[in-house]
């Protein structure tokens, strides 16, 4: 099998320079010059080939390049201090090209990669060639082109500097994703450590993954949390963890029932006012505040209760009045019990209680500070500071006899007053 491989390759190369023997120079540019065929300093020959002369003559300054970047990727590997930073000119070729689309502020320093041009050749030959027997034709196009020593440190330097400068801005980015203030500032740094994730081939690669995993993270565990709402007002923050962060991006706002109002975005603390009115007493009523941040959804329905600031009372039981010290017809310091109903869940306040038994011409006035939190039940029980006559007033003696007066109370929350009023109302005595 190896002899066969081995006569088919002399077989083929004796063929290719049949081949070969078949063109001849037909025409060239002028006496050909002693740099086609040697080094010269200071000077990089390039060589192209092509069916035109003007393809020929591009495919020199692209072997230029070539030759450049092969150069300076050599340069490079031999003075690397990371043992890992494999340059190669392929990858310099890459590497250059990315640093200069993904650098924020571009280096001022001479960019001889994107400056070769056919302008800055110092001197150039081409030849024509044809095949005898089938006419094909051909071009050789030989460029001397300038290229110093100190042209290659420059060109060194500035890919170190781009290098340098892109360590600099991850390591920006790397910073930013601990000292973040806002959604916008994570987003940012997972944007640029992804562009440079992609070109970075040494260890630095694997620091802009973990640094992307981590925004990654980050903007996932974006949560609403509430900063104080009331009733007709949605204060909230937008947190990672226990950090409140600002946002520029405006949410989606609806509710169930209310009107949304005024909005306050944007800030540490957001803000959205509402209108209720047309809202009844229900458990759902509600604000949702939405975020869509990157794949993820931040939201949070904020509940209230239309009722929250109301307050109202209702005598909701028999009237006793007993106790006290019965001296013959008289009692004193008789206590009264008032049974109230809260229909609603905000405190209120009992300031004042008139007991009237206008007919015996016995009237009662007694100032109260009595606050009752939550719905439901309650009992209002106080003593009566003033003597009363036991045959005036007593349910067991006159049961027929009526007691008149009012409650008045007020709205902790509001302080918005009220007054239940007490006419010829059934109750009971204890003596």
């Amino acid at each position: 099998m190896k002899k066969i491989s081995l006569v088919a390759l002399c077989l083929f190369c004796l063929s290719s320079t049949v081949v070969l023997a078949q063109f001849k120079v037909v025409e060239e540019s002028g006496k050909k010059p002693d740099w086609t065929m040697s080094m010269e300093r200071g000077s990089i020959i390039g060589i192209g080939n092509g069916l035109t002369i003007e393809d020929a003559k591009a495919n020199a300054l692209v072997n230029v390049k070539a030759q450049i970047v092969t150069s300076v990727a050599d340069y490079i590997s031999a003075s690397s201090v990371s043992k890992s930073e494999e340059i190669t000119a392929d990858k310099f070729t890459q590497l250059y090209q990315s640093y200069s689309d993904v650098i924020t502020t571009q280096s001022g320093k001479r960019d001889y990669l994107q400056g070769i041009s056919a302008a800055k050749v110092d001197d150039f030959y081409w030849e024509k060639s044809a095949d005898k027997k089938t006419k094909e034709v051909k071009f050789q196009y030989f460029v001397k082109y300038p290229f110093t020593t100190f042209d290659l440190e420059e060109l060194v330097a500035d890919f170190r500097a781009k290098d340098e400068q892109l360590t600099s801005e991850m390591n920006k980015a790397l910073d930013l994703l601990d000292d973040f203030t806002s959604v916008e500032e994570i987003i940012q740094a997972q944007s640029q450590l992804g562009k440079l994730m992609e070109i970075f081939i040494d260890e630095r690669k694997a620091k802009c993954q973990t640094g992307t995993e981590k925004s990654k993270a980050l903007l996932a565990s974006v949560y609403i949390a509430n900063a104080g709402s009331e009733l007709g007002l949605v204060r909230y923050s937008l947190k990672i963890g226990e950090r409140a962060v600002r946002c520029a991006k405006k949410p989606v706002i609806n509710s169930n029932c209310a009107r949304i109002g005024d909005r306050k975005l944007g800030e540490v603390v957001c803000e959205v006012s509402y209108l209720f009115d047309e809202c009844y007493t229900e458990p759902g009523n509600n604000i949702k505040v939405s975020y869509q941040i990157s794949n993820n959804k931040a939201e949070k329905e904020f509940y209230f209760d239309v009722s929250e600031k109301k307050a109202e009372l209702v005598i909701s039981g028999n009237i006793r009045i007993d106790g006290g010290n019965v001296n013959g017809g008289i009692v004193s310091s008789a206590v009264c019990v008032i049974p109230l109903l809260s229909k609603f869940d905000s405190p209120v306040e009992v300031t004042k209680v008139n007991l009237e038994w206008k007919e015996s011409g016995v009237v009662v006035e007694v100032p109260l500070n009595e606050v009752y939190n939550g719905k439901g039940q309650h009992e209002l029980r106080f003593e009566i500071p003033k003597d009363l006559p036991i045959s005036k007033i007593s349910t067991a003696t006159n049961p027929q006899v009526k007691l008149n007066g009012s409650i008045m109370y007020n709205s902790v929350n509001t302080g918005k007053s009220a007054t239940i009023r007490i006419y010829r109302y059934d109750y009971t005595t204890g003596w």
